[in-house]
């Protein structure tokens, strides 16, 4: 697979959170896939699906804005930003109406034509805290 080919095929990753069109996990991930960002609950495209849909009915008006990407070889890394209104409960999360703003880089590998690895860093004590979460720190 080419360069272009890659990116085109994180764009399509990129998408299926952004829509909601869980499908495209099918397309796109290798069902060895894993997100070692979250290895303890994020393998195969089935895990996927769950995950982007508990987080579309958190934040169901998603958008990524993708910064700046990268493709050498077989690994695509990019950076971007994330925003949602938070519309629904996410991760034990009540409904804030707010949005929330988070992130984040990632680095894809790719193997014949599908993703099979993803390590993610994100911005996520920002992320929570947004959500209402409160941080105490010792004295």
């Amino acid at each position: 697979m080419d360069l272009e080919a890659n990116k085109a095929l994180v764009r399509r990753y990129i998408e299926m959170w952004e829509t909601g069109n869980v499908a495209l996990a099918d397309e796109i991930l290798a069902a060895e896939y894993v997100d070692h960002t979250h290895p303890d609950r994020t393998s195969g495209p089935e895990s996927v699906k769950e995950e982007v849909l508990a987080f579309r009915a958190g934040f169901p008006d998603v958008r990524i804005t993708i910064e700046q990407m990268i493709s050498e070889e077989n690994t695509v890394a990019f950076r971007f930003v994330l925003r949602g209104t938070h519309q629904g409960t996410f991760a034990g999360f009540a409904p804030t109406g707010r949005e929330a703003i988070l992130t984040g880089v990632d680095f894809i590998r790719i193997a014949e034509g599908m993703m099979v690895e993803l390590w993610g860093c994100q911005e996520t004590l920002s992320w929570v805290l947004q959500l209402g979460a409160t941080v105490s720190l010792p004295e």
